[in-house]
């Protein structure tokens, strides 16, 4: 499948999903898919902590509203970014949620990508700039990362970091654009070359969730939450890397971005399958091991970035093909065609070790697919998302 035929029927199940929505509560959101079907997340679910045990809240309802602005985006008709208009102050509440560093997903697709497309004005933006802020504060200096789990300073998560934060960065890209405040910029890039030090290993594996002393700043062990394995490689944080990674070098030009960026990229392709839909692990080598489409569809988001970013125009142009076969096959093995499932990307997963959305849509797959293939056919430029 070409990346223009992908990206015209992911319009098609994307206006399918708008008429879907209208009968649901509108302060739910899609999270992921279980057995075919939506679990919806209020919107005010915050991530807390059960003693020991760490519930991420509601990090996924961005999503939602940046596939309303592709579908607005790449129809013209203007009914998606209706909707998703009338939704954005349910989501605007969680802009001083100090309990979580995924305000980049919760309020990049939504309220910043929307003012990037023109959906929204500046003013309706605001959010997007005080969710901005709220993030840096999570930024410990002593250990130069931004802090993953929980609430600011909290014992149980002050020295967490994890490799999905790189991907919560563009959040702060765009408000150091917007507002000329070197803060932003000098938070995301300061967490993301300690993410290349910390989260690349020597064979360009990336571990998932590290902890630091939050004092002294020492990296004190690496691991994962949702892999395998603290060895082993959960292929939607190699995606997460090679993403974040390259869009951070995309905004500073810094040399050990790039190359964590091409790093991670290696690795991911070569142990790409056929068919592109990668394992959930990479550890995980059985025949019949569960696939995660929504990680092959951030890394093909990656070698786009890499694409425009990368300084040699050889390079630049086989990262573009890479990127162009993988979306190709993603459209021809896991997008939603007949009805049957909610959702866009599907065979993707959740996290295999909690048992949760195991093969389904999910939806920050269902977005970055959507805006990789909007790059990927010229619907969108790059330097516009920045």
């Amino acid at each position: 499948m070409t990346t223009e035929e992908a990206w015209q029927a992911y319009l098609d199940v994307a206006a399918r999903e708008l008429t879907s929505d209208s009968g649901e509560a509108v302060s739910c959101f899609p999270h992921y898919a279980q057995d075919g079907r939506w679990v919806r997340l209020s919107v005010a679910a915050r991530s807390s902590w059960d003693g020991d045990l760490y519930e991420h809240g509601n990090w996924t309802a961005g999503f939602w509203f940046g596939v309303r602005w592709l579908l607005a985006h790449g129809t013209g008709q203007q009914e998606a970014a209706d909707v998703a208009r009338v939704r954005l102050p349910l989501l605007a509440e969680r802009a001083s949620d100090t309990t979580t560093h995924d305000l980049g997903f919760l309020f990049y697709p939504s309220f910043a990508l929307g003012h990037v497309l023109g959906a929204i004005g500046d003013d309706a933006a605001e959010p997007a700039l005080a969710a901005a802020r709220t993030l840096v504060r999570r930024f410990n200096p002593h250990g130069a990362y931004i802090q993953a789990f929980g609430e600011i300073g909290d014992p149980r998560g002050a020295g967490t970091s994890t490799i999905d934060t790189m991907m919560n960065l563009p959040l702060l890209w765009w408000a150091h654009k917007r507002t000329g405040d070197d803060v932003f910029a000098q938070v995301a890039r300061a967490h993301a070359l300690t993410s290349a030090h910390a989260f690349v290993r020597e064979d360009d594996s990336t571990s998932h969730l590290d902890h630091f002393d939050p004092q002294t700043g020492a990296l004190l062990s690496r691991g994962t939450f949702q892999g395998a394995g603290g060895d082993s490689c959960w292929s939607r944080g190699e995606a997460w890397a090679i993403c974040g990674f390259a869009w951070a070098y995309a905004a500073t030009g810094e040399p050990a971005l790039l190359a964590a960026a091409e790093r991670t990229a290696a690795y991911f392709w070569r142990h790409l399958p056929a068919d592109g839909v990668v394992p959930w692990d990479f550890s995980d080598g059985s025949p019949d091991a569960t696939r995660d489409a929504s990680a092959a569809a951030i890394a093909a988001l990656g070698a786009l970035v890499l694409a425009h970013a990368h300084p040699d125009s050889g390079t630049r142009t086989g990262y573009a093909e890479r990127a162009a076969r993988l979306l190709g096959d993603l459209g021809a093995h896991a997008l939603e065609r007949n009805g049957r499932e909610d959702g866009i990307l599907l065979h993707s997963c959740y996290s295999k070790p909690h048992g949760l959305g195991v093969d389904g849509a999910t939806a920050w797959g269902d977005f970055f697919f959507g805006l990789a293939l909007a790059l990927a056919t010229g619907r969108i430029t790059f330097d516009a998302l920045r």
